[in-house]
């Protein structure tokens, strides 16, 4: 996990998180994707009133730019969470999870590219797990 001790006390972990990349039809970002999720962690933030540690609902929005030789030329979060802490391990994770697989020559001819690079745009959800509820 990222950035492992957010909170003094870490309440069960929620399901793995999910993450969801624009172009997904393409088996490369199929790789992209599996790569960037063994980095990826579900942190908990610290409610400011009593000290607890809880995981929130989240959604963090972000851009990549990859090279054609695999290598990251940049991250940047495009839609915050409103949770610096989940903005960060999405962030943490792309650049941990780089270098990526060389682009195939079909996907950098296809996909959007900016200054000649590969332009992917990503979300990474975090959603806790909810009790089953009884309705009558």
């Amino acid at each position: 996990m990222l950035l492992a001790g957010a909170c003094a006390s870490a309440p069960a972990e929620p399901r793995a998180p999910a993450l969801d990349i624009s172009a997904s039809a393409h088996p490369y970002f199929e790789s992209v994707r599996r790569q960037i999720r063994r980095h990826w962690g579900y942190p908990c933030a610290k409610n400011a009133a009593t000290g607890a540690c809880e995981y929130r609902d989240a959604t963090v929005g972000l851009e990549i730019a990859i090279r054609a030789d695999g290598a990251l030329v940049y991250v940047d979060v495009t839609r915050s969470s409103g949770l610096p802490i989940y903005d960060e391990y999405a962030l943490t994770a792309v650049r941990r999870a780089s270098p990526f697989p060389p682009v195939p020559d079909d996907v950098m001819a296809q996909w959007q590219k900016r200054n000649g690079n590969l332009r992917v745009t990503m979300t990474f959800s975090y959603v806790r797990e909810r009790p089953l509820e009884i309705i009558r």
